[in-house]
Parts: C-alpha cells; sequence; structure tokens
C-alpha cells in the first residue's frame, strides 16, 4: 500500500485514476485507503501552501518592507525607496538582464478581487505598449507568491515634490517641466489611457532634465460607446475614488464617470503648485479639500507669482475650470497653447520692444534705458564668466559631410548632390556629441577634385563623409565613405538601394548607420529629435531637397517656390519651414520682397519652431533676422535657447556674437565668435571677429585676421 501511495502521489490529477485501476486492480479496499491517504495529503498541502502564502504576503506588504535581499521571482531587492496608497517600491536587480529596475508591490486590498486584479493587469499591459520619451517604461506584471507587483525602469532623479520643497520654480523650469508632463499626458490619451493621478510625487526628473511621468501602471483605461460617454472602468468599485485630493478634478471627486479632462485639471494644478510654490486647494481634512475643489476657485496664480505672464497665468486658469466642458478639451491644445506662449514670452522677460533702424522700410525706433542696462549687465556677467578660468571646450569628434557626387551626370538629379548632404547635416545637427560643419562650409567642394588631406585641414575635422549616387529610373544607389584623416584610413563603406519614392528615408538611414558606427551615445531625448523629423511625403520632400540645393546656388526666386510646394504638400516637416525663412530673409536683404519678405520669413520660422522646439536651425536664422532688422534685445534669448540643445553649435555662438556686436557689447561679442571659431575655423564668424578687433582697438589681430580676399563685402556687411 505504501508503495501504491507515494507512486500515485507523484502523478498529477489526470494520470492518478488509471494509475490506480492498474495497481489496485478488483483489490477495492486498497484502493479506498490509497484515496483516503492521497486526500489527506492534499489538504495538508493547501494548509501549508496558505501559511506559507499569507507568511509571504504579510512580509511583503509589511510596513518595513522587504529586507535587502529577498528574492522576487528573479528580481533581488536592493532598497525600498517609496510607499504610497498604491504599494511599497523598490529598487531591485533584475538577474536574468543584469539591469536596475524599480518594482511596485501591491497591496492587498488592490489586488484580492480576481476581477479587479485582472482589470489592473490589462491596465499595466496597456500602459506598457506606450513608448514616449516621457513616460516611464513599464517592463511587466508579475505574480508571485500571492503577491503582485509592476516592474518598470529605474530612474534616478529627483521627484518635483522634492524640486518644490524649496519652494516655486523659476518661470523657466515650470514651463520646461509643463511641456514634458503635457507630451507624456497627450502621448498617453491618443492611446486611450488616462492618468488619473497627475501630481508631483508623480513626475521625477533626470539629472539631464529629461521628465518622467510614473504610475500610468494604475492609469484608467478609456472605453467609449457610441454615445461619446466614457465607460467606467474603476478597479475598486463605483464610488471609490483614485486618485490623490489635492490634484483631483471635481468629477473624479464626486466618484463620476472620467476623461482625459481629469489629468487636464490635474495638470493645471501641478503647474499652479509650480509657479507659486502652494498647491491650488488645502485644507485640513481630505473632506475639506474636496469642498474647495468642487465649490471654491483658488486665487490666481499671479497673486503668488508676479512674474508670471497672464498667457501662463490664463491657461492654468482654464485648465482649472470645475465644469469639464469649459476646461481644455485635450492635452494637445493645452501643449500646443502652451509651446505658444513659450515662443512669445521667453525672448521678452522684462524688456520692451526696441527697434534699430537698419534697412529701409523698417520703424525707426530707440532702444530704452532699461533695455539696453539690462543686456548689458546679463552681457557683461556672461563675459566675465566666459573670460574667468573655465574647463576648456569639450572636444567633439568632428565631421564634415561633403557633397556627393553625381556618377551619371543626370542633370535632373543634379540638385541630390548638395541638398542630400545637408539633410545628413541637418539630421546630425541633434547629436551633441558630433561637431558637424554646416552646410555652408561645403558649398565651394561642389565640384572640382577631391583633395581630402588639404579639404580636411581647411575645415579643421577628423573625419569626411564623401558618397556618389547613380539614379536610374526608379532606382537609387548611393554609396558612402567614412574616412578618418589623421592617420588616414577608410573607417566603413554603405551601399543604400531605395526607389526613388522612397528617397525620404535615405537621410535618416545614413545618420542612423553613422551614429551607429561611430558609438555615439544618444540621450532619450536626442534620440527622440532623431526621429521626430521624419519626412512622410516623397515628392513634399523632393521639392524641399530641390529649394535647398537653389538657395545654395543663389537662385532664392525659384527656391522660394519649390520650398512653398514642399509646405503646401506636407505641412508638418519642419525643415522645410526653417529653408523657406532663410531663403526668405535672404531675398529680402537683397531688396527683393522687404519688408513683407521679413514678415513672411519670421512667421516660417515661427512655425518651423513650433513643429519642432529642439531644432536650432529656425532659432538660428531667426536671431540674423532680428539682429540685422534692430531687435538684438529679441535675438539674443533665442540664440541662448538654440545654445541650450546645441552648445557646439559654432553658427549660433557665431550668431550670438554678432548680435552683441551690434548691440555694442564688445567684450562679450568677442568672447562668442572665438568660441565659434575653436568649434569651426571656417565658420562665417571671422569676419565679425574682425570688426570688433577692430572697434576695441586690436589693431594687429584685426590685421592677422583679415580674409585672403580681403572681401570689402564682408568687412561692411559683417
Amino acid at each position: 500500500m505504501e508503495s501504491v501511495f507515494h507512486d500515485a502521489l507523484a502523478l498529477d490529477d489526470e494520470s492518478r485514476p488509471a494509475f490506480l485501476d492498474e495497481a489496485c486492480g478488483a483489490d477495492a479496499e486498497l484502493r479506498e485507503e490509497v484515496e483516503s491517504l492521497l486526500g489527506a495529503a492534499a489538504v495538508s498541502d493547501q494548509i501549508l501552501e496558505g501559511a506559507v502564502g499569507r507568511a509571504a504576503n504579510d512580509l511583503v506588504n509589511s510596513p518595513s518592507g522587504l529586507p535587502p535581499g529577498t528574492r522576487l521571482d528573479h528580481y533581488e531587492v536592493i532598497e525600498k525607496i517609496g510607499s504610497g496608497g498604491m504599494g511599497q517600491v523598490y529598487v531591485a536587480e533584475d538577474l536574468r538582464l543584469r539591469r536596475r529596475v524599480a518594482i511596485k508591490v501591491l497591496p492587498p486590498e488592490l489586488t484580492r478581487d480576481s476581477a479587479a486584479l485582472e482589470r489592473l493587469r490589462a491596465e499595466a499591459q496597456a500602459a506598457s505598449a506606450l513608448n514616449h520619451p516621457n513616460i516611464l517604461t513599464i517592463y511587466e506584471f508579475v505574480e508571485f507568491e500571492n503577491s503582485q507587483f509592476i516592474v518598470t525602469e529605474f530612474i534616478e532623479g529627483r521627484t518635483l515634490r522634492q524640486f518644490l520643497a524649496d519652494g516655486a520654480l523659476s518661470l523657466d523650469e515650470s514651463i520646461d517641466i509643463a511641456l514634458q508632463i503635457a507630451a507624456a499626458l497627450s502621448a498617453a490619451h491618443a492611446s486611450g489611457i488616462v492618468h488619473r493621478d497627475i501630481k508631483p510625487e508623480n513626475v521625477i526628473a533626470r539629472s539631464d532634465r529629461v521628465v518622467k511621468v510614473l504610475d500610468f501602471g494604475i492609469a484608467k483605461l478609456m472605453e467609449t460607446g457610441d454615445s461619446g460617454q466614457t465607460a467606467k472602468l474603476d478597479l475598486t468599485g463605483p464610488g471609490t475614488l483614485i486618485g490623490t485630493p489635492k490634484y483631483m478634478s471635481p468629477e473624479q471627486a464626486r466618484g463620476l464617470l472620467v476623461d482625459a479632462r481629469t489629468d487636464v485639471f490635474s495638470f493645471g494644478a501641478v503647474v499652479y503648485e509650480m509657479l507659486s510654490g502652494r498647491a491650488p486647494f488645502s485644507g485640513e481634512t481630505r473632506s475639506d479639500i474636496i469642498a474647495e475643489i468642487l465649490k471654491t476657485n483658488p486665487p490666481p496664480v499671479m497673486s503668488f507669482a508676479h512674474r508670471v505672464p497672464k498667457q501662463i497665468a490664463a491657461l492654468v486658469t482654464k485648465c482649472l475650470e470645475k465644469d469639464r466642458n469649459a476646461r481644455y478639451q485635450s492635452m494637445a491644445d493645452v501643449a500646443a497653447d502652451l509651446q505658444a506662449i513659450k515662443r512669445k514670452t521667453e525672448f521678452q522677460s522684462q524688456l520692451k520692444t526696441a527697434r534699430l533702424d537698419r534697412h529701409p522700410g523698417f520703424e525707426i525706433g530707440a532702444v530704452t534705458a532699461a533695455v539696453l542696462i539690462l543686456l548689458v549687465a546679463a552681457a557683461f556677467f556672461a563675459y566675465r564668466r566666459s573670460t574667468g578660468p573655465s574647463p576648456a571646450l569639450p572636444r567633439a569628434p568632428t565631421l564634415a559631410v561633403l557633397p556627393f557626387r553625381n556618377i551619371k551626370g543626370d542633370p535632373q538629379a543634379d540638385f541630390l548632390g548638395f541638398s542630400l548632404a545637408d539633410a545628413i547635416i541637418t539630421k546630425l545637427g541633434y547629436v551633441n556629441s558630433l561637431n558637424v560643419r554646416p552646410s555652408g562650409s561645403i558649398e565651394k567642394y561642389r565640384q572640382g577634385e577631391l583633395n581630402l588631406q588639404k579639404i580636411a585641414a581647411d575645415l579643421n575635422v577628423d573625419m569626411l563623409l564623401t558618397g556618389a549616387f547613380v539614379k536610374d529610373g526608379d532606382d537609387l544607389r548611393i554609396n558612402t565613405q567614412l574616412v578618418r584623416v589623421n592617420p588616414s584610413a577608410m573607417l566603413s563603406q554603405n551601399t543604400f538601394h531605395v526607389k526613388y519614392d522612397e528617397l525620404r528615408t535615405v537621410q535618416d538611414r545614413i545618420a542612423q548607420v553613422l551614429i551607429k558606427e561611430l558609438q555615439l551615445q544618444l540621450s532619450p531625448t536626442e534620440q527622440a529629435h532623431l526621429i521626430s523629423d521624419a519626412p512622410v511625403n516623397s515628392l513634399a520632400y523632393e521639392y524641399y531637397l530641390r529649394g535647398v540645393d537653389l538657395y545654395s546656388i543663389g537662385d532664392f526666386a525659384l527656391a522660394i517656390k519649390m520650398l512653398e510646394k514642399s509646405a503646401a504638400i506636407e505641412p508638418e516637416y519642419a525643415p522645410t519651414w526653417a529653408s523657406l525663412g532663410r531663403t526668405l530673409t535672404t531675398n529680402g536683404s537683397l531688396q527683393f520682397g522687404g519688408r513683407e519678405s521679413y514678415r513672411r520669413a519670421q512667421a516660417a520660422y515661427e512655425k518651423a519652431i513650433e513643429l519642432n522646439p529642439a531644432y536650432p536651425e529656425p532659432r538660428i536664422y531667426m536671431a540674423n533676422l532680428f539682429t540685422d532688422t534692430g531687435r538684438v534685445e529679441q535675438a539674443v534669448p533665442l540664440l541662448r535657447v538654440a545654445l541650450q540643445s546645441s552648445p557646439n553649435n559654432a553658427e549660433a555662438h557665431w550668431e550670438l556674437g554678432y548680435a552683441y556686436r551690434f548691440g555694442g557689447m564688445l567684450g562679450p561679442s568677442l568672447s562668442e565668435c572665438e568660441r565659434a571659431r575653436a568649434l569651426d575655423p571656417d565658420v562665417k564668424i571671422n569676419s565679425s571677429a574682425i570688426n570688433t578687433y577692430l572697434y576695441l582697438g586690436q589693431y594687429r589681430k584685426f590685421l592677422a585676421s583679415l580674409p585672403a580676399n580681403n572681401s570689402s563685402y564682408i568687412l561692411f556687411y559683417r
């Protein structure tokens, strides 16, 4: 009997009856004894399993938390880093992938209901599909020994709550963080997910200023029926409040159905607190806070933060409307308005508009004393900082992308030679760890034999990317060579085959291959910016490339037509608007179109910045327009913003030096010019530096810096 019992115990429930039929045969008494023992064993196992499970669950959810070294499946706890109503949070080691992760262990009251647990799992799964640089990545939902936990990426940084412990944030910090939160929520809402618990504790900023929104794993999954009503999928049942009282929308506080507009309200409450240093709603108890949210309008944010522009205050007030129909209807609308307000206000803080009459057709004006004092003071302190002891400029590898050669000599395809190189340069301009020479430096290499050693010396670069292309009907083949100059070596050769109607993909493919070959480490922000400016329409992209090529050979009128055609077909491609603005500016400076041309150029630049705020070129081009039309006080902040995202951009440093010089700030002007020259000796800034040497009475440096051709145009214009 003992032998039969142990053999039967080792089998699963399905296999056991057949085994007993054979082992016991006609001996009914033996079978009854064995089945009795098997039943007792099962009860014992259940009791033991339940005791172990309860013990494990009690340990996981105890106030003191899990001790370091505890294993949860293939994760090993390192330390506890937080706790709250939605569970305890630990940093842990993923033993399989050898990476740090964050683990949120959910409390038993949230998971004891099987239906609620299943919905929670579904929501975590939906949230894990969100792929956005400002949303914390969810790796998996795990059930282990009667405990459930969500595993996410681990972020080293400070929560917004920790930042607010020191009081209100600056206006620039507040807007920067708000824009990133808005981008995250807009992306989530587009995927049908509402957060429902936006608060400072759920926003974290890394050291590189990238903001992440946390806890999408407990978000509400939107489900809209034919009537447009959002169906209720609350995890804890009807009438239960999920969220933090101070930041709840009125409809959420009342336990009503919620949609994306509840996040708009919570976002407004968080922005209010960033700007003022205090929450818009408060009270001694949870009930007091909810009563305020339902019945009381908070004081205008400007009551506590006088520096806040009226447009920002109005945006916050609109977010905090108690009637959700009066609120912003989407986070995308909030983000668009916030970006527009930023553009209008960031360059004019405490400055009044002033114009200098340097071009026909523009109003004559005088810079007020206050404006001059502020500009000179700011530039002086920047100059003092730059001329004092400071670390050397970071030495990023330098690269020039030369115009591609048309092997077949087809004149209809000639435009690709320069414009493809320019497109690749534009794309690589987002990578701060690589210093790429601007397209203006390579125009002179369109024709003639290439002496790579001499070109590299002239441009002061480590590497050259050369290329050739063959267009054969609808087929396009591009060969590229990445060459290191000193010591001379061929680093790579690549061939790209595309159909001509897929021409729009070439710049991305070549740029990505280069980044990989040079082993450049991109931040998530850089990676996102690389992806964001991808053309969609092939015909629009061809018009764009033709416009760029025509600009480079000086046919501005036809270039404008090509770029306008491109923008009409695909109005969401920022480089088209930037190039159109530059072409209109140049055309206007040559007295074609004049004042109207400048106005159209500024509108094109603003459109490019609206489409891609991280794209530096439109800010640089618009700053040049502002300086040339006497608006130095608007040009300088534009360039400072451009240099925040592209600190190694020689053109931006040159334009800043140029603006400072026309504002009478010669010391800061020279400092910026010399920074630009250190980054790119061939950049056009040399002419501006020459004039500054002359004005400062540094005549030896002035003479030593004269260009070889002694161009009077350069000296006059710059």
